[in-house]
């Protein structure tokens, strides 16, 4: 287990405002999602429907989606001059993982004991 990307990953994820970026983007593909007009692939959601939806200032948005993105759990396409937001799957699967490690390593823990 990557000790600093699972700390960046959990105090990420810690702040209210950033876990609820990351359920909105957990919904896509919905009625806002942007997508690719040559394939129609799902590009993301924009800015201005994340900052509408969370109620919060713009540079507070982009702080979050900033720490979101170091932390790996989102990504940004960029298509032209715009940017969409949208989870990064590796980056959930690894917290995933990390959590997995850590229930592992407490039930054997506790089997050790036990005996």
């Amino acid at each position: 287990m990557n000790d600093e990307l699972a700390i960046a990953r959990l105090k990420a994820l810690a702040d209210p405002a950033r876990l609820r970026l990351v359920r909105l983007l957990a919904e896509l593909p919905d009625e806002h999602t942007v997508r690719d007009p040559r394939c129609g692939a799902a590009l993301g959601a924009c800015f201005c429907h994340l900052q509408e939806r969370l109620g919060l200032a713009a540079p507070t948005v982009s702080h979050h989606l900033k720490v979101l993105r170091e932390a790996g759990l989102i990504e940004v396409v960029r298509a032209g001059r715009w940017s969409y937001y949208r989870l990064q799957p590796a980056g959930l699967e690894g917290l995933l993982h990390d959590l997995e490690t850590l229930r592992t390593s407490h039930r054997l823990h506790r089997l050790e004991r036990a005996r």
